[in-house]
């Protein structure tokens, strides 16, 4: 992630989070944008997929990796919904080993639909505040 210094249309700078286009290259167009936002917002992503015949799975789908809050994955569904993408659901999945033993949780967020259109969109995120006087 790199420290982006931007202006507004008044020319006031302000700074911003932003991964390097190149990161998001490989991944579908249908999923990359949602991936984009939260990236952005902080959160760890580890996988993804548009979904669909030839995918791993039948829906756009995000996974996160789960951390010692159960509040993360909701985290990520309030940056979804307020970007207006459309949300189909989100949970908490438990990967099992081959012995039967849970071995890895991870939150997954599943669209209804792609967002291909909004695949090279790139979200901005700005903090802090401006004096004007």
């Amino acid at each position: 992630m790199e420290d982006r210094v931007l202006t507004t249309q008044s020319g006031m700078p302000f700074r911003t989070k932003a991964w390097p286009d190149a990161d998001y290259a490989g991944l579908d167009e249908g999923i990359r944008f949602a991936v984009r936002l939260l990236r952005a917002r902080g959160f760890d992503t580890c996988q993804s997929c548009q979904g669909g015949p030839g995918h791993s799975y039948d829906r756009p789908t995000v996974d996160l990796i789960a951390g010692p809050s159960d509040a993360i994955g909701f985290g990520a569904l309030d940056v979804l919904v307020s970007y207006g993408l459309p949300v189909r659901d989100v949970s908490l999945v438990w990967n099992i080993d081959r012995g039967g033993v849970p071995h890895e949780r991870l939150w997954r967020i599943t669209l209804w639909s792609m967002v291909s259109e909004r695949a090279d969109e790139v979200p901005l995120f700005g903090w802090g505040y401006v004096c004007q006087g």
